[in-house]
């Protein structure tokens, strides 16, 4: 899968080489530290925002520090820790220079965004997966048509009961629960929603009934599906 874990503002600078201060915010602060600073700031009163004096003139902030320069303190906060990152970025957009993967986002920013920026509809739910199962029915009326719907039915109930409590499906010897993530990683080989549009149009899991497996695998009581993708 493309490497969907970057923040609006870093894959802007991908793109342009500029930090965007309209894109920066307190939840684009990942270090574990200068968000807690952030949360001691925004906390403090008067006498305690004292004691987090030295922390703060670290990050870069030249005002008065005091209860009514707490959102400019955040922003300077904020700030100090995207200019951390900004050497690693400029090394990864070196390594994208080797692949002209760096003038393609440059070119298309809009088009590639989806293979950088995590989206909302990017997870596998068990809606998904049964929007593109595509099962081939036999005529109705027969008891193999009716088989077959009661199979379709079963995995659907399946993965909506993994959604709701994945807990309650794992196997007792088994090191891992089934949700539909896994489901449509066994069966296509991909455990996410297809990131381009196009692909995510096309993408289709067809489903053929084998009624004579007996004849193929000899006698059994356990059907085991076949997969290929």
């Amino acid at each position: 899968p493309a490497p969907t874990f970057f923040s609006q503002w870093a894959y802007s600078y991908l793109c342009n080489g500029q930090i965007n201060p309209t894109q920066l915010d307190k939840n684009t602060v990942a270090d574990s530290q200068l968000r807690l600073l952030i949360d001691q700031v925004e906390c403090s009163t008067e006498q305690s925002l004292q004691s987090l004096t030295d922390e703060i003139l670290n990050c870069g902030f030249t005002g008065a520090i005091s209860v009514q320069n707490k959102e400019p303190i955040v922003r300077a906060i904020t700030l100090h820790a995207v200019l951390r990152l900004q050497p690693m970025l400029e090394q990864l957009k070196e390594g994208l220079q080797l692949y002209g993967l760096h003038l393609l986002i440059k070119q298309y920013p809009e088009i590639c965004q989806p293979l950088f920026v995590l989206g909302g509809d990017v997870k596998v739910n068990a809606e998904f997966v049964m929007a593109s199962i595509h099962p081939q029915l036999s005529e109705k009326g027969t008891s193999k048509h009716q088989v077959e719907l009661d199979l379709v039915n079963f995995i659907q109930d399946l993965l909506y009961e993994s959604e709701e409590g994945p807990e309650h499906l794992a196997d007792e010897d088994g090191p891992r629960s089934i949700t539909p993530a896994r489901f449509l990683q066994w069966i296509t080989g991909q455990g996410h929603v297809p990131l381009l549009p196009s692909e995510k149009k096309d993408f289709a899991v067809v489903v053929k009934f084998n009624h004579n497996c007996e004849a193929d695998f000899g006698n059994h009581s356990i059907c085991y599906p076949v997969v290929s993708s």
